[in-house]
């Protein structure tokens, strides 16, 4: 695991990973982007928030797997999918991002296809942040506000762009619609 420390103040760290989680690549569908990764990423926040992970070691397990479904189904209940995504594809593909890394029991696979939910929970032990992430999340001030800031950034704002973009808005609609 990687225990190297980057930072020595919360409001640094907090802004080099709010950039990171700004540049999380996430895939876009017939226009929509599919959000799973931030709703893994609030899912585990909130976890460590009701003391469910309390270490730097994240599993796929029914609590994780139950809040992240919540959130889905909270964020995706305008989506035009059917399925919400699995928490298999943002707990694989997370890793991609740089800040989220897997600790794998045997051989990895290639990053081409993602794994079944089964695959994962047999070869990788745990999913764990990088260290100076890990630290920031265990004050409870910045776990909050990097929470908003996910849901605000990654959620909030992507399901309004979505709409406007679907609906063929255009620009002056987008610029009436936030003013």
């Amino acid at each position: 695991m990687n225990r190297l420390l980057h930072f020595f103040s919360y409001e640094q760290c907090y802004n080099y990973y709010t950039k990171r989680i700004d540049s999380i690549r996430q895939k876009i569908i017939e226009g929509e982007v599919i959000v799973a990764k931030p709703a893994l990423l609030i899912a585990i926040i909130d976890s460590i928030d009701e003391n469910i992970f309390v270490t730097n070691q994240f599993v796929i397990n029914d609590s994780l797997e139950e809040q992240y479904k919540k959130l889905m189904q909270k964020y995706t209940k305008d989506s035009r999918f059917d399925r919400a995504t699995g928490i298999e594809k943002p707990f694989w593909h997370l890793e991609s991002d740089g800040f989220w890394h897997l600790n794998y029991l045997g051989e990895q696979l290639s990053k081409r296809q993602t794994p079944s939910k089964a695959w994962l929970k047999e070869n990788v032990k745990f999913a764990y942040f990088d260290e100076s992430l890990w630290i920031l999340l265990q004050n409870r001030f910045w776990r909050t506000k990097l929470r908003d800031y996910i849901i605000e950034h990654k959620l909030t704002d992507s399901l309004l762009a979505q709409k406007i973009k679907g609906c063929g808005l255009g620009v002056l609609a987008a610029i009436l619609l936030t003013a």
